[in-house]
């Protein structure tokens, strides 16, 4: 028996993740060729994007204070369909009840046997992310994925309880660009 060696994600994905504690239904919608690039969704990240929270944590280093942007965001929406693409690294949005995008998450490589995944959530759909990084693994292991792995930094309360909530178990900790990050490990 041959175990294969590259994902296989029938396209596009579409899974319906529910919100705690209101059990309101929200999707996780693969970023693929097929998902539309229009102003509304360049605009929903930036708006979530540029929320204090998600830009101090992520984008304020990385655009050396400025503002996420529109070019910025239209980037994003084209580089998440290269990746599906080439099958090489695979980025999920999640949209709320209006179809409005509220949160990203991706796998980062298209390693079978240990795959980073990252993600972020807008304050606006708070309750949302733990049941998605679990619909995250399910989608993962039904592609091929045998091991999924998280990043985070030790101050990042929220995102530690999203992942330990998703049963990823504590894996010591690594340097990452002169920083101290936490590992988790998910076997899928």
């Amino acid at each position: 028996m041959s175990m294969q060696n590259s994902p296989q994600f029938n396209l596009p994905v579409q899974h319906i993740v529910l919100r705690f504690p209101d059990n309101q239904p929200y999707q996780l919608r693969s970023l693929d060729a097929s998902f539309p690039n229009t102003a509304a969704a360049r605009q929903d990240l930036i708006a979530a994007s540029n929320e204090p929270f998600l830009y101090d944590r992520i984008f304020r280093e990385r655009l050396k204070g400025k503002p996420y942007d529109e070019e910025r965001a239209a980037y994003f929406l084209g580089w998440g369909p290269e990746g599906w693409k080439n099958n090489a690294w695979f980025v999920f949005v999640v949209l709320n009840p209006e179809g409005r995008i509220v949160a990203t998450i991706d796998i980062k490589s298209n390693q079978l046997n240990g795959a980073e995944i990252g993600y972020w959530c807008s304050e606006q759909a708070s309750g949302i992310m733990t049941n998605t990084v679990l619909a995250l693994c399910d989608i993962a292991r039904e592609a091929g994925f045998r091991h999924l792995y998280a990043r985070i930094a030790p101050d990042n309360a929220r995102s530690i309880g999203v992942i330990t909530r998703s049963k990823f178990t504590p894996a010591g900790t690594e340097i990452r660009n002169g920083r101290n990050l936490l590992r988790f490990n998910k076997i899928l």
